[in-house]
């Protein structure tokens, strides 16, 4: 390979990675710090760890069926069952981003109503979220989704450098309080490692994303999308568990267990002057993520049946994302959304077991799949 092409391919897999990266972020990095400390305390970082190296073995299955899967496909070899099972993948995948939409326009108006409203306005979120989705359907109605590629870079962009900031000043704060021998990590939440695992478990959602390659086809070869897949892994752990490892002490300094709801607290704790941007940052990245959702969703059922063309497909979903919104609390949507996203998981590790070879490998597609199948029935909301 020449230099040249080289470099064509690293650009690709760069451009490529855009995508699962602003997902897998959008999904977690603004709730996984509180959300880890209600859960397990002073081990929050451990279960960063876990949860990421969850999250890259169910990556491999994604990225098993982006070529093994898709040259099936190609070739006209592939079986009805696994044609079956991947439809039922479709459709759980539909209900899983109708949920994340809920889910992350949730989260945005926790910020805004966080920063603008200090004082006790809940009843606020639900109808910010509410309208949001409402606008987004109408924009997808009315104009389409074509800046969605650009929004993702910009909100990416935003997101990282504020996180690169956040995190060198907690970094900073935490060297401070170890000097003064001030740092204090949190308690250990009274749980016993079976709920703490089920409660990871309601996690799944934080670390969604990487399977976005799967829709990329149109765009990208199968080997540019299995790179920008395993990169954005690579990435956006390296980034959670950092960000976790310096976090954790600054939630030490809460009065007990799970005082803080969202990452705002924490940085109006340490940093006023980032409470601001960071609110900024949370508008932008979840906006675009549900975005990103709503239209991946209208893609979904668009292919499962031709009656969902025009404006359907954005009503329906539109629709069901605004009850989800309306009715159900966000740490409770995080447990809903890892489930429903668990659910399409363990279908693809089925597809992914039917279509490999190799007796270890089945097994170790077959176990996964049991795995996210359990997630999908027990796993348990961190309150």
């Amino acid at each position: 390979m020449t230099p040249r092409s080289k470099w064509a391919s690293v650009r690709s897999v760069t451009a490529a990675a855009v995508t699962p990266l602003a997902s897998i972020l959008g999904s977690g990095l603004l709730i996984i710090v509180p959300i880890l400390e209600r859960a397990l305390g002073v081990l929050a970082l451990f279960g960063a760890i876990g949860i990421c190296a969850f999250a890259w073995l169910v990556g491999t299955v994604i990225r098993h069926n982006v070529t093994v899967v898709g040259q099936q496909k190609t070739d006209g070899t592939l079986n009805t069952t696994t044609r079956r099972l991947g439809r039922l993948g479709d459709a759980l995948i539909i209900v899983a981003y109708v949920i994340s939409v809920a889910l992350y326009l949730r989260i945005m108006a926790q910020y805004m109503v966080g920063f603008f409203i200090p004082a006790d306005s809940s009843i606020l979120e639900p109808v910010i979220a509410c309208i949001s989705v409402a606008l987004i359907i109408a924009i997808g109605i009315f104009r389409g989704f074509k800046g969605l590629d650009r929004l993702d870079r910009i909100s990416l962009a935003a997101v990282l450098l504020l996180t690169t900031v956040l995190g060198a000043v907690l970094l900073i704060h935490d060297g401070v309080l170890l000097g003064s021998s001030g740092l204090r990590l949190p308690p250990l939440p009274p749980v016993g490692p079976l709920e703490a695992l089920l409660i990871l478990g309601g996690l799944v959602i934080t670390v969604q994303g990487f399977e976005t390659v799967r829709y990329l086809g149109n765009h990208y070869d199968a080997v540019t999308r299995v790179r920008a897949s395993r990169a954005a892994q690579l990435v956006s752990s390296s980034i959670y568990i950092g960000f976790v490892a310096v976090a954790t002490p600054v939630m030490g300094l809460g009065t007990a267990a799970g005082p803080d709801t969202t990452l705002l607290t924490i940085t109006d704790r340490i940093a006023p002057w980032l409470a601001l941007p960071l609110v900024l940052s949370a508008v932008l990245s979840q906006f675009s993520a549900a975005i990103a959702d709503t239209e991946a969703a209208r893609g979904n059922l668009t292919g499962l049946s031709s009656w969902f063309t025009g404006a359907r497909p954005y009503l329906i979903s539109g629709a069901a994302a605004i009850a989800i919104a309306a009715m159900i609390p966000t740490f409770t949507l995080v447990t809903i959304a890892s489930r429903a996203f668990a659910a399409y998981y363990a279908v693809e590790a089925t597809i992914a077991f039917r279509t490999s070879s190799g007796f270890f490998r089945r097994c170790s597609f077959a176990l996964l799949a049991l795995i996210l199948l359990a997630i999908t029935l027990f796993a348990k909301p961190a309150s």
